[in-house]
């Protein structure tokens, strides 16, 4: 079980996992925000009901990934509270649309909900990022408060960070993986005598 969690191996993998999960889930669908009118997202739910469905559950499946990813890096004190907070709030945003799905008269309330959700979600993104690169080597930290603050701006609704805080986050978790598979392979240098 080792071999598959809690080495740098086991962390790039499930990273790299994880990031083709959720760009497929991203892909599906573009959901609806609360600027959009009530009869918009109705009719959105109503014509997309399937594809809403496959999207929440691959986003779902791809929290396994995750937190297999988290919890396969070194380990600190913010790390595992980080990313649970994290999961936590990625299970409502991935809930709230099939609930508009069940109740298409709370549409409107309901993606009001799912905006806030989306909010906090990338407030999580940036406390994970920066909890999963604690210890980590100085470039990659530097990179974490990029993306940290690229998720904080998107949070508070800063429109050009809508698309590029997701994106910034999946590019630093691809560099994790890359930096983590190469290190992982190292061979250690032979001992003097042996």
């Amino acid at each position: 079980m080792r071999r598959f969690v809690g080495t740098r191996r086991a962390a790039g993998g499930w990273g790299i996992a994880f990031v083709v999960l959720l760009l497929v889930s991203s892909a599906l669908a573009s959901l609806p925000t609360a600027a959009d009118s009530a009869a918009a997202i109705a009719a959105f739910y109503r014509d997309h009901a399937s594809i809403v469905v496959v999207q929440q559950v691959v986003g779902v499946v791809a929290l396994v990934p995750l937190v297999l990813f988290g919890i396969s890096l070194p380990p600190n004190r913010w790390l595992k509270p980080a990313l649970f907070l994290l999961v936590g709030v990625e299970l409502v945003t991935q809930i709230v649309p099939l609930l508009i799905l069940a109740s298409p008269g709370s549409a409107q309330a309901l993606t009001s909900v799912e905006d806030l959700a989306d909010a906090v979600l990338f407030v999580t993104v940036a406390l994970f990022v920066l909890a999963a690169t604690l210890g980590q080597p100085r470039w990659m930290r530097v990179g974490a408060y990029v993306v940290a603050a690229a998720c904080l701006l998107r949070a508070v609704g800063v429109s050009v960070f809508a698309l590029a805080a997701p994106l910034l986050f999946l590019a630093l978790i691809l560099i994790m993986c890359v930096w983590m598979l190469v290190k992982g392979r190292q061979i250690p240098a032979a001992q003097p005598g042996g």
